[in-house]
């Protein structure tokens, strides 16, 4: 069994590549958002900058910005320079000292645009200087102060790239530490879940193969458990009852096997006898009443071959579809007429009586006559078969616009209702009911040919009965009249 290491093996490979998936993406999310997150307050510092540059101008009082550009310098991390450049004082620059002097050694131009000045939107560059890497800002501004003398200058805000950098990539370092921790835990997690669900899926599957290994060596009763109500729960289920039903198959072949060989050796076995018995001595030795009872017998026994075969030959075209109906005028009175002819000695042998109960308007129907009166023929046998001395047999028929409702009840020893269903099923004989027909048992045949007549037809047939107050067959064909035959010569 080398389904339960694969399974177990897909399993924890999938746990590990969903966690590092999982990892790596947070970690790049992560180091995005730190990023963006970086560039806001970039950008709200240079505002708050640009604030204070205005307001100090207004007053009039360079050292203000001098001291706001120093604290700056202490308290933002990877700060270059926060200066202002007043350009209505020939360039004089103000900020911190270290400011300037990262400023002066390096002087961006400021590349603001009439448009973006308008917006109020800051020039923003990325720049190499040597193998050091900065991002600065800058905007213009123009105002009158508080004594009215315009002021012009621009506002630069400098980043030194590499130190942020390095904090970014300090930051990140400590979360794959927190990270791999995480990793190690959800993935021992991961593993024993994993196994727990592999040992879940492969368990039933196992009862499952065994199951199938079993019914395939010919334990038919192999019957696997049921420990979930989940989808292999539901498998475990449907193979159960496909297991109980192979086993009732091979129960009906056992029967259907035993019911041939009796249908075949019994009329064989009475030929061969009788034909030995003529060929034993001359002709004219054996008395003529002798020779007409073998040459009867013969005869008989050739007939119920005959009819056996045929039944399997016309089961056998009906299971497969090829059935041909021969469309004709259809008269139920006529031939519950000539069926009930045909039963009257085996009635009055059997001391059963048959009724007909064909209403007079009856409409004559387009079917195939020959087939139709098969399935009356072969239900009124199965009643005679079933009903004891003394009982009763009606045909009777009931126009219902669109369909003609067919009937045959009997007053036999009836049949269990769990069989209801089953009964219409080829070689099916119901076993309790079966024992109690004296003569000839039959193979089971006569029901399944009927039902797929009539479904041929386009009807359906079902059964109704009690055990020990008779069994009622029902069957319909659609009612379809039958053309109108001319007389001959009329126009």
């Amino acid at each position: 069994m080398r389904l339960r290491p694969r399974l177990t093996i897909f399993t924890i490979s999938l746990v590990v590549l969903v966690v590092a998936c999982t990892s790596l993406s947070t970690i790049l999310s992560f180091r995005y958002l730190l990023r963006q997150e970086m560039k806001s307050n970039q950008q709200t510092l240079f505002q708050n900058f640009l604030g204070a540059c205005k307001d100090v101008l207004y007053l009039g009082d360079d050292l203000a910005i001098q001291a706001y550009s120093e604290s700056l310098e202490k308290s933002v991390p990877g700060l270059a320079y926060a200066v202002f450049v007043d350009h209505s004082r020939v360039g004089i620059q103000i900020g911190g000292v270290e400011s300037l002097q990262r400023f002066r050694r390096n002087p961006p131009a400021c590349a603001e645009t009439e448009q973006m000045s308008q917006k109020g939107i800051p020039f923003v560059q990325d720049v190499n200087s040597g193998s050091e890497r900065w991002r600065y800002y800058c905007q213009q501004i123009s105002l009158n102060n508080i004594r009215g003398v315009q002021s012009v200058g621009t506002v630069f805000l400098g980043f030194n790239m590499d130190i942020l950098e390095s904090e970014l990539a300090k930051i990140i370092d400590r979360m794959w530490a927190v990270l791999i921790w995480l990793m190690v835990i959800v993935m021992t997690l991961g593993l024993i879940l994993a196994y727990i669900l592999a040992s879940k899926i492969t368990k039933p599957i196992r009862h499952l193969t065994e199951g199938a290994k079993a019914i395939g060596e010919g334990y038919l009763d192999t019957q696997i458990p049921i420990e979930s109500t989940d989808e292999l729960g539901f498998l475990a289920q449907e193979f159960n009852y496909m297991a109980v039903k192979l086993r009732e198959l091979d129960q009906l072949k056992d029967d259907f096997v035993s019911s041939v060989s009796h249908e075949l050796r019994s009329p064989l076995s009475a030929i061969s006898g009788y034909v030995e018995l003529l060929r034993s001595k001359p002709l004219e030795d054996i008395t003529p009443e002798k020779r007409e009872k073998a040459l009867q017998i013969i005869q008989e026994s050739t007939s119920r071959l005959t009819h056996f075969i045929n039944d399997i030959l016309d089961l056998a075209k009906l299971k497969s579809g090829h059935v041909d109906l021969r469309q004709q005028p259809f008269d139920a009175d006529t031939a519950s007429e000539d069926i009930a002819s045909l039963f009257q000695p085996l009635l009055e042998k059997k001391d059963v009586t048959l009724a007909r109960d064909i209403p007079a308007d009856m409409p004559i129907i387009t079917a195939d006559d020959d087939k139709v009166r098969q399935v009356l023929t072969n239900l009124v046998s199965n009643a005679l078969k079933f009903t004891p001395p003394g009982g009763r047999i009606r045909i009777g028929a009931r126009n219902h616009t669109e369909f003609i409702q067919f009937s045959v009840e009997d007053s036999g020893i009836g049949v269990p209702k769990d069989s209801l269903e089953v009964v219409f099923e080829r070689f099916h004989q119901i076993k309790g009911v079966r024992e109690q027909v004296t003569g000839q048992k039959g193979t089971g045949l006569g029901l399944a040919i009927a039902k797929g007549i009539v479904e041929a037809h386009g009807g359906r047939i079902w059964m109704e009965s009690e055990v020990g107050h008779g069994t009622v067959v029902h069957f319909t064909l659609p009612n379809r009249p039958a053309p109108t035959m001319s007389a001959p010569g009329v126009n």
